[in-house]
């Protein structure tokens, strides 16, 4: 028997098979640089806002609600723009019949006047704005900034890293065909990217402006008179200058001084949002009630500050829509841990308008609120999607507070506890907590 026949060494590696492992490790590396870079890259002008308090006096706030018929705050946003003469900025998706109606009828009436609109590039097929509307706009000589939504940081990012090395570099959402699901829009929707904010400012044709948030449908949102304006339309004009390359983007209005009153109000984006209800949440303690009501629950920051609060001695409420993914979980944590000093209850099965999402803090003589375009989960609340509120801090007698007890108080009767809702296994909470860490979830 030779030495050849007595040796031990493994066969020579093919070199197909030692190209197919130096590709897999380039694959691997480009995936990986892209899942870091693009849950870490810089943010875009325009995002993770925090203006100065503006003082409001009482006559420049208002709490509204819907009521039968059309909702009142789209009724009202459609009279501002109505008025307007000089500037209206809008940021809504998806643009609605009426709302496309009066930006027409009105730059009809005013051909000078500048109308921009900065809206989410969803496809039609999956409930956006009709391209034939955008293209009236546009030839009406409107501008219409539809967000570059990769310019923001993935939520989504392991697949998203994937998505750009076999989609992105020649999915454009711009030329996909309204109307039909293909396998370019299915796999773009899977980033979860989002324009959420849904606002309009408008001049009011004598020199001020009034402001219009409106987060759940028209159903209940601020109208707000004053400088808190000005930093809105900063944020949408810079947002919209990195989403088209249209020359005709107005320059801001002048900052005004920052008013007299007894209400604080601030306007925050995306990031910031999540800092200002930590700061809210955190400030509670014994002999203060918080109350949130949300469509969904499921920051671990927001969550954590919440038993923290409890355990100083405050109360609160919940109230959720019937979500089992990932509320049942975050309210089985929340009934387990509250020391009984939380209470939970979800919205009627059968109710089909949007929730609000909604935190409002009686502490002492003073109410604070926070309404956000955005849900309480990570996506919404960590400088990924684009998303606004606007936090009031107020006397609990004035009437934007009394008005916005009021319409808690009026949720939560309409809701009820529903034990078989909240969830207190190990398995669905660390399923809830593996979904918000990675991304890989539709919250």
């Amino acid at each position: 028997m030779s030495d050849a026949d007595l040796s031990t060494d493994p066969p020579p590696a093919s070199p197909y098979a030692r190209y197919l492992a130096m590709l897999s490790l380039v694959l691997l590396f480009a995936w990986l640089s892209a899942v870091f870079w693009n849950s870490a890259k810089p943010l875009p002008p325009g995002t993770h806002v925090v203006s100065q308090t503006a003082r409001l006096s009482e006559g420049e706030v208002e709490f509204v609600l819907g009521s039968p018929g059309p909702p009142t705050t789209l009724n009202r946003g459609l009279a501002a723009i109505d008025r307007a003469e000089q500037l209206i900025v809008i940021d809504r998706s998806p643009v609605t019949p009426e709302l496309s109606q009066h930006l027409l009828a009105r730059k009809r009436m005013r051909p000078n006047i500048k109308v921009v609109l900065v809206t989410d590039p969803a496809n039609e097929a999956f409930a956006g704005t009709p391209a034939r509307t955008l293209l009236a706009l546009e030839q009406a000589g409107i501008i219409v900034a539809r967000v570059n939504l990769d310019r923001l940081r993935d939520s989504n990012p392991l697949y998203s890293g994937l998505w750009r090395m076999v989609f992105g570099w020649w999915s454009d959402p711009f030329e996909e065909a309204p109307g039909q699901i293909t396998a370019a829009t299915w796999s773009r929707m899977q980033n979860c990217k989002a324009d959420r904010r849904q606002l309009l400012v408008a001049d009011d044709g004598s020199g001020g402006w009034t402001a219009i948030m409106a987060p759940t449908g028209g159903f209940a949102g601020l109208i707000l008179r004053g400088p808190l304006a000005h930093a809105m339309i900063s944020s949408e004009l810079q947002i919209a200058a990195w989403s088209t390359d249209d020359d005709r983007l107005p320059p801001g209005p002048q900052m005004a001084d920052r008013g007299v009153g007894s209400i604080d109000a601030r306007f925050l984006t995306e990031g910031a949002m999540a800092a200002a209800l930590l700061d809210t949440i955190d400030a509670t303690g014994k002999g203060d009630r918080m109350q949130i009501a949300a469509e969904i629950l499921g920051e671990r920051r927001i969550v954590a500050a919440m038993l923290r609060a409890v355990a100083r001695g405050a109360r609160l409420q919940v109230l959720l829509a019937r979500v089992r993914m990932p509320n049942s979980a975050v309210a089985g944590e929340l009934l387990r841990d509250g020391g009984g000093r939380i209470e939970v209850r979800w919205y009627p099965a059968a109710e089909s308008e949007p929730h609000p999402r909604l935190l409002v803090v009686r502490h002492r003589a003073d109410i604070w609120m926070n309404l956000s375009a955005g849900d309480f989960t990570r996506r919404n609340l960590d400088d990924l999607n684009l998303g606004a509120a606007v936090e009031l801090r107020m006397p609990a007698r004035a009437a934007p507070a009394r008005a916005v007890a009021d319409y808690f108080s009026q949720l939560w009767s309409n809701a009820a506890e529903d034990p078989n809702l909240a969830e207190e296994s190990a398995a669905g909470y660390w399923r809830y907590r593996f979904a918000e860490a990675t991304g890989l979830s539709s919250y």
